[in-house]
């Protein structure tokens, strides 16, 4: 079983937010610059999606939506970075009990993992719901976005042979 660090945890949180804007495929785990600095990573990925939200040109409706997405994803944001030190103190505390079953610490890891994956897919489908509002044209210029996105990051070497994104 791979034991994630919690720095690892929030870039992965920082890139679904980003990633998962509009439904874009994930390759499992974040690779490249950024995955061991989550505030710089959630800012440059704020910052892109900043230049997505101009290029759309969004309707009110759209915007609102928008809006509650953004505001979720950050709200999450802010939890998972509040409760990283807590549950890290919870499981050390487990493990620092002589005679700690291992089984119950994995089973309360796994726990608190599947809570953030479904907060991961919460965050998905609002975004998800911004992506339907959306016209065929502006689909593309997200389609679009995406995808040079990906190759960029392909092309700076951010994803090697064993860790490419998809």
């Amino acid at each position: 079983m791979k034991k994630y660090s919690p720095r690892f945890v929030i870039a992965v949180a920082a890139l679904g937010l980003a990633a998962s804007a509009f439904a874009m495929p994930r390759g499992g785990e974040h690779c490249g610059p950024g995955a061991d600095l989550p505030g710089q990573h959630m800012a440059h990925g704020m910052k892109e999606m900043s230049r997505l939200h101009d290029d759309l040109k969004l309707d009110a409706k759209q915007e609102v939506l928008w809006k509650d997405a953004e505001k979720a994803g950050k709200d999450n944001m802010a939890s998972l970075r509040e409760r990283m030190p807590k549950q890290r103190a919870e499981t050390l505390a487990l493990l620092s009990q002589p005679g700690a079953d291992l089984r119950v610490v994995l089973k309360r890891m796994d726990e608190l993992r599947a809570e953030g994956q479904k907060q991961h897919e919460a965050n998905r489908d609002r975004w998800l719901a911004v992506y339907d509002t959306l016209s065929a044209e502006q689909k593309e210029k997200a389609r679009l976005f995406f995808k040079n996105k990906l190759e960029r990051s392909e092309r700076h070497g951010q994803c090697g042979p064993d860790r490419t994104a998809k």
